[in-house]
């Protein structure tokens, strides 16, 4: 994912807010990748390794595929030891030495564009407050996609209906171009 692609921003906003808002010393998360049921990490905030960088998420495995499946939030109070969760991504969780986890997805028009995560080093519950917090920072991702989505729509129809006035004035020079050659 690069700094750039659509929606990276707002997930690094929305992290920092996240963070800021809740006291969590890690947070992080992705976008889907394009025609995938999958997200790639690419944004974090507070992170200690780079074990979670660039992991890819499937959906329906670790808490953030449960949260894509489920298309709603879901947290676990100890990672490691939940039977809540399948453990595919148990050794990069444990090398960033976290514990409680929550995962948000990040749905537009009912489909998951991304997931957002908070995180604890230390096995305790985390409260509605933050869990509040989380659902509110990906409801701004989700709007500020929302809004992205709305003007490419926009600009793609603007685009087509240039390019259909262009092809319509080239023919109607074409047409007096060789209209005029006929009558002289």
């Amino acid at each position: 994912m690069t700094a750039d692609a659509p929606g990276v921003m707002e997930i690094r906003g929305a992290l920092a807010r996240l963070r800021r808002g809740t006291g969590l010393p890690v947070a992080f998360g992705g976008l889907v990748d394009a025609g995938h049921r999958w997200i790639r990490i690419s944004e974090l905030n507070g992170n200690d390794t780079a074990a979670l960088r660039s992991l890819a998420v499937t959906a329906g495995n670790g808490l953030g595929g449960k949260a894509i499946a489920l298309a709603r939030p879901c947290a676990v109070v100890d990672y490691s030891s939940s039977q809540q969760i399948s453990h595919e991504y148990d050794a990069a969780v444990a090398e960033e030495g976290l514990r409680s986890v929550l995962a948000v997805p990040v749905v537009v028009r009912r489909r998951v564009r991304g997931v957002l995560y908070g995180a604890l080093r230390s096995a305790q519950p985390l409260g509605d407050r933050v869990l509040g917090a989380a659902v509110a920072a990906a409801r701004d991702v989700e709007q500020a996609l929302v809004v992205r989505d709305e003007v490419g729509e926009l600009l793609a129809v603007g685009a087509a209906a240039g390019a259909a006035a262009d092809r319509a004035a080239g023919e109607v020079h074409a047409a007096r171009s060789g209209g005029q050659q006929a009558l002289g």
